[in-house]
Parts: C-alpha cells; sequence; structure tokens
C-alpha cells in the first residue's frame, strides 16, 4: 500500500515535468551541448525533440550530476577525502522489534524501520560531524540508498582537518579493525562483528563474478598493517585462529569487513569504515555514492516512419524503466527525510555563452 502510494506520488510530479516544459525553460537546454553531455553524439539518429527531467528532481540523472559537482567544489577547496563510511539499517534494533506488533516482522513495518533509520543516522552524524569520534571533519557529503531487499544505508565520506588526518600506520590501526574481536575480554563487539561485519555468503546474485568474489574476499592474512600509495590499506589480519561456524560456513578474519570498534559498538549494525585518503583517484568515490538508481534496460530497435522523423529523447521515460521502489524506500520519501546532505554549502555560479 505505501508503495503504491509512493508511485502515484512520483507519477504526479513527473506527470507535471512532462506538461510543464515551457515553465521548466526546457527550450533554453543547448541541444547540442546536451547530447554531448548524454553520450548521444555516438548516434546522431537520437538527436530529435527532447522532454527534459530538470535537476530540480530529486534523483534525476541531472540532480545526481549536480550534486557530484558540488562534491568536486567542496574537494577542490579541502582536498581528498579521508573516510569512506557505509552504514546500514539493521532490523534487529531493540527500538524496532520493541515496537513490532506481535507476529509482525520488520519488513512488515517499512515506516518504523525508516523512521528509526533516519534516527539513528542522526545520532551517527552528531558523533562524526560535532563529537569528533573520528578527528575533527571539516567537510562531508553523504547520500541514502536502498537495497533490493530493501533496508535504507548511507555512503558518507568524510574530510578531516589535517591535525587530525591519518598518517601513519598505527594511527590506521587507532582507527580500524579488521579482525574478530576476543570473545573473552569484549563479548558485546565479539557478538556485533561476527553478526554485522562479516562478509558472505558469496553468491552470483550477491558479488560472485565468474566465479570470483567481485570485493576480493576472502583477503589475505597480513601480519601488520600496509600503507598504500594507490588504493585502500592492506588492513592487518593476523592468521591467530579465531573462527567462528554460521551457517555451515567457517569464518576467519579473512572475511571480516574493515570497522571501527567504537561505532560498531555504539550502533550494532554494518557499519563499513574504509580509510580513502590513500586513493588517488577519489572521484570514483563520489561518482559510486552520486551513481543513482540502480537499473537494467533492454534495448529493441525500431524502424523510423516512412517521413524519418527523429524520434524523442524522452528523459522522463528513461528514468522510469526498470525504476525500482521498494517500501523502506516508498515511506522514507513520504516522510520527506532527507536523501543527501554535505556541509559546507556550495553556492552555484551561472556561466552563460554568448
Amino acid at each position: 500500500m505505501i508503495t503504491d502510494m509512493e508511485v502515484c506520488c512520483e507519477c504526479n510530479r513527473l506527470n507535471f515535468q512532462r506538461l510543464n516544459q515551457k515553465q521548466l525553460r526546457a527550450d533554453l537546454y543547448s541541444g547540442l551541448q546536451d547530447a554531448m553531455g548524454a553520450g548521444m553524439e555516438e548516434n546522431v539518429n537520437q538527436l530529435g525533440r527532447q522532454i527534459i527531467l530538470s535537476s530540480s528532481f530529486i534523483g534525476s540523472p541531472r540532480h545526481m550530476h549536480q550534486q557530484y559537482q558540488d562534491a568536486m567544489a567542496i574537494c577542490r577547496h579541502f582536498g581528498k577525502p579521508d573516510f569512506f563510511i557505509t552504514f546500514t539499517c539493521n532490523p534487529e534494533w531493540k527500538e524496532i522489534q520493541d515496537a513490532l506488533p506481535p507476529g509482525f516482522k520488520a519488513e512488515d513495518a517499512p515506516t518504523l524501520v525508516s523512521r528509526v533509520f533516519h534516527k539513528k543516522l542522526d545520532a551517527l552524524l552528531t558523533d562524526l560531524l560535532k563529537n569528533g569520534v573520528l578527528g575533527k571533519a571539516i567537510a562531508h557529503v553523504y547520500v541514502i540508498e536502498f537495497q533490493k531487499r530493501g533496508l535504507p544505508h548511507a555512503h558518507l565520506l568524510l574530510i578531516l582537518r589535517a591535525e587530525d588526518k591519518v598518517h601513519t600506520v598505527e594511527d590506521i590501526d587507532r582507527v580500524i579493525s579488521a579482525e574478530i574481536p576476543d570473545s573473552d575480554t569484549d563479548p558485546e563487539l565479539y557478538r556485533i562483528v561476527t553478526q554485522n561485519m562479516l562478509h558472505g555468503p558469496c553468491t552470483p546474485q550477491r558479488c560472485l563474478k565468474n566465479g570470483r568474489c567481485s570485493k576480493k574476499y576472502p583477503k589475505p592474512f597480513s601480519n601488520e598493517t600496509v600503507w598504500h600509495d594507490d588504493g585502500y590499506p592492506l588492513y592487518r589480519r593476523q592468521d591467530n585462529g579465531r573462527t567462528i561456524l554460521i551457517r555451515g560456513k567457517v569464518y576467519d578474519n579473512q572475511w571480516v569487513v574493515p570497522f571501527n570498534p567504537y561505532l560498531s559498538k555504539r550502533y550494532n549494525a554494518h557499519i563499513n569504515v574504509e580509510l580513502c585518503s590513500t586513493v588517488r583517484a577519489f572521484k570514483y568515490l563520489y561518482k559510486y555514492v552520486y551513481k543513482g538508481l540502480d537499473r537494467a534496460t533492454v534495448a529493441f530497435s525500431v524502424n523510423q516512419d516512412a517521413n524519418n522523423v527523429p524520434p524523442e529523447n524522452n528523459e522522463i521515460g528513461q528514468y522510469i524503466d526498470s525504476r525500482y521502489i521498494g517500501p523502506c524506500e516508498a515511506a522514507w520519501r513520504i516522510g520527506q527525510f532527507e536523501m543527501h546532505g554535505r556541509n559546507p554549502a556550495i553556492c552555484r555560479l551561472q556561466v552563460f555563452f554568448i
């Protein structure tokens, strides 16, 4: 029901865009410039009447590209990001389980799941941006996405001030761990890590590509953290014999997703913390964050009519094609929760060519 409501709302907003092209000043878009930006220069037959989906529509390709350009402006001023954090909702949170009616599961209450995750995300941002858990943050961007099974998650890129940046492998080990904790000295962290921070099982539906894990698990053992000049560091993963049996599969330190012990214990969720200050091609990180919606498109060639009229370039139709909306995303959007955020603010300067 809630998904149908969001589909109706989105269709109404898209209809406004479709029926008000003049008010959106679609005629001011440069046909050749937009075609080059959209990659249509390879086939000039695609050039024709355009139906524009403007950047004011949250989630549209133009909007995501605009947000990416804003993020690049932040990087140009403050430098490369230091941490790449992925925060995923945990349906087993006490706040969710205690509020569920008898006989209900978390997937039966998408509104509850979205509201609890929104509150948890606010608390995480407070810890990172105001309390300086990983260091004093001077700039950040984050984007909310939704898994196919419905759980919301946030991608966060954090830039720290110069005195708080990570410079040595000792600093990395102080902030990030990639090992199964000792169950005797810290049983709570052991439980959280073994429930939330183990990668797998690898399946073709998840990460197996040509028989190999696309995330490159299992990782190699390493007695100490190795600093890389380009790419993520090789985190310390000692072959200390710590294992756990889950659904018939034995996991060791090679399968642990990097995490911060404090954040994992505080939020009891999957919080992947990666040091990305050593990544040279950091633009890829922002392109990944602002990649937009997951879609699959199948194209069929159609013969043009006798008049050889160029087809429409319908950006609204392209946006709708293969669009997937789950219950949690529907609840999130109906609740008008933010889909992205950044700091500091960006002032866009319009450039006109005469």
